[in-house]
């Protein structure tokens, strides 16, 4: 759980640093689709670069009879987001309260052993 916690608490930042840094980018909209109970991917052109972003639903629904939308991406133009993915979408606060129970888990583990 602490590992699981650490990498949402981290895309999170990631996702801040791209917030924060705004540089947009058009991007072409291949498809929006579904692939089973709410996994929606989108699949979109960027610099002659094919990328899958997993995605939600209200987005997907956002690009129906479009062929480009605006996306925030980092300096190395691997990661995209949505304009108002970070503040809607935030997930620090899942992250912290994970690792809260994880580490709740492992003192309290730890103190049982130590009584053995």
């Amino acid at each position: 759980m602490l590992i699981v916690s650490s990498i949402i608490v981290r895309n999170g930042y990631l996702d801040k640093k791209i917030t924060e840094r705004n540089e947009k980018v058009v991007v072409r909209v291949i498809d929006c689709y579904e692939t089973g109970k709410r996994n929606y991917f989108l699949k979109f052109e960027f610099e002659n670069k094919i990328v899958v972003k997993r995605t939600k639903a209200k987005y997907c629904r956002n690009l129906i009879d479009t062929n480009q939308t605006e996306m925030l991406t980092n300096e190395n133009h691997n990661r995209f987001i949505f304009i108002d993915e970070y503040e809607t979408d935030n997930d620090f606060l899942f992250g912290f309260i994970l690792s809260g129970f994880a580490l709740v888990i492992i003192f309290k583990g730890y103190n049982i052993l130590k009584r053995m």
